[in-house]
């Protein structure tokens, strides 16, 4: 056997050991997971698990589902205008204009000297601009879907927005942070 053949043989039987990057690590949350997430998710908002099952009908990821009923109750807007808008292939920020939800309704007031990681950089955005004009701020989705799950699952958890945070640090998403402040 060559000494190519050799290496080649000895590097596809490491593929198959190693995976080939950090999202094959990744779990993925089974529908336990899910609908435990949706339970708390719903206990939120004066919505009914029916309702929150017919939200998960819609081609959302499931963290998505409590920015659709946060923006709904924050606009007084039917939650299924909100899933359609954001299924169309609408940004949050888009959204959060469309209903006239600023961001100022998502920022949440970490306590101080909390390490914010990922949000760092939306918290250096605001801090630097008078908040008469955080309306004008455009949060990317990942930061309006981070802020509004923060907050909720804080709140309906038991637990400090900082715990949360520093549970999701900017990896994966919120079911499985559900999962882990649960435990």
């Amino acid at each position: 056997m060559s000494r190519i053949h050799g290496a080649m043989i000895g590097v596809l039987g490491l593929m198959s050991v190693v995976p080939l990057s950090l999202a094959a690590q990744r779990r993925v949350p089974d529908q336990t997971a899910i609908d435990a997430y949706y339970a708390t998710v719903g206990q939120a908002f004066p919505v009914s698990s029916d309702e929150v099952g017919i939200l998960a009908e819609w081609p959302l990821q499931p963290d998505e589902i409590v920015v659709v009923l946060f923006i709904a109750g924050a606009a007084g807007a039917s939650p299924d205008a909100v899933a359609s808008l954001r299924s169309s292939g609408a940004s949050w920020a888009s959204i959060l204009r469309t209903y006239s939800v600023g961001a100022a309704a998502l920022r949440i007031p970490f306590p101080e000297g909390t390490l914010l990681g990922p949000l760092e950089e939306t918290y250096r955005t605001f801090s630097a601009t008078p908040r008469s004009y955080w309306g004008s701020i455009d949060l990317s989705d990942r930061v309006v879907i981070a802020l509004v799950n923060i907050r909720i699952l804080a709140r309906q958890v038991g637990v400090t927005v900082s715990r949360v945070l520093r549970t999701w640090d900017g990896e994966g998403g919120f079911v499985l942070v559900h999962e882990r402040i649960t435990r």
